[in-house]
């Protein structure tokens, strides 16, 4: 992948986002045309709410991170200037869609900097914050809810942000111990290998699940489920927690994983339209 597509890519953590786009896509069987309009559409609004979420991480991580140099004030109005077109685009994804956009940003995004000083469980919440997307694409546009295929693709998400966010967490892992910051990767210590391992079998089925509750076929299953848990099985026990370049070097090779998800769904949706003109 060029660099600037992969840039753009853990930018906008479009490969997670898309999901539940992409499930909801085929769910309606809904038109390539449209399929790519809301990815697009979706593309940009992540890449703003995802610009804004580290904007505060930044007000929030200034005592933490000498490295910030940003002012409050330069903070809050290049905030403003984000949240602005970031509720329009809620707005425009209907009303229900808007209500989990107004609750979801700031409940999420706007706490998970903190999470870090509270608790050592900050991955976890992370994924929780990044799995919001799942619920409001879906209900964007199915224009209901399916709580069953929410919770078990929002769950697999959250597993899947965990476990990498925990991977990355260990480049900064001696760090962070001597500067009280709390992570999964400090408590977890030598067991970070089963711990993350359970997660990543709780992938697996959450999504084997949704695929059956979707209607999925073969390509979904072999290319987005059973290919990524093998992958990331594979950088769970094959990556030095001890080494931060290692750790880097894994991480980085998340968005390989998370994109065969979207791969799966891809072509099962146009292998389903296909289908559905013969």
């Amino acid at each position: 992948m060029p660099p600037k597509a992969r840039s753009l890519l853990e930018l906008t953590r479009l490969h997670l986002g898309s999901w539940g786009l992409l499930a909801a896509s085929y769910h309606v069987a809904l038109p390539t045309n449209e399929v790519v309009t809301n990815t697009l559409f979706y593309a940009l609004l992540g890449t703003l709410v995802h610009s804004a979420g580290c904007v505060i991480d930044d007000m929030l991580d200034r005592e933490f991170d000498r490295k910030v140099a940003v002012t409050i004030p330069e903070a809050s109005a290049l905030l403003i200037v984000l949240v602005a077109p970031i509720f329009y685009m809620f707005s425009t994804a209907g009303p229900t869609a808007l209500l989990l956009g107004l609750v979801g940003l700031p409940a999420c995004g706007g706490t998970y900097p903190l999470m870090k000083r509270w608790m050592y469980w900050p991955s976890l919440y992370l994924g929780f914050a990044v799995s919001w997307a799942i619920p409001f694409t879906w209900v964007a546009i199915t224009g209901e809810f399916d709580w069953g295929m929410i919770l078990n693709v929002g769950v697999a998400s959250c597993c899947w942000t965990c476990i990498y966010d925990t991977i990355y967490a260990c480049q900064d892992k001696k760090d962070d111990e001597k500067a009280g910051v709390k992570s999964m990767a400090v408590r977890l210590g030598d067991g970070i290998r089963p711990a993350l391992s359970v997660f990543d079998a709780i992938f697996f089925a959450c999504l084997l699940w949704a695929g059956y509750l979707n209607g999925q076929h073969l390509p979904f299953y072999v290319m987005s489920v059973i290919a990524p848990f093998l992958l990331c099985l594979w950088h769970i026990w094959s990556f030095d927690h001890n080494d931060p370049q290692d750790s880097s070097k894994t991480f980085s090779a998340c968005r390989h994983g998370a994109a065969l998800v979207c791969a799966g769904l891809v072509v099962d949706h146009y292998c389903n339209l296909v289908s559905l003109a013969i």
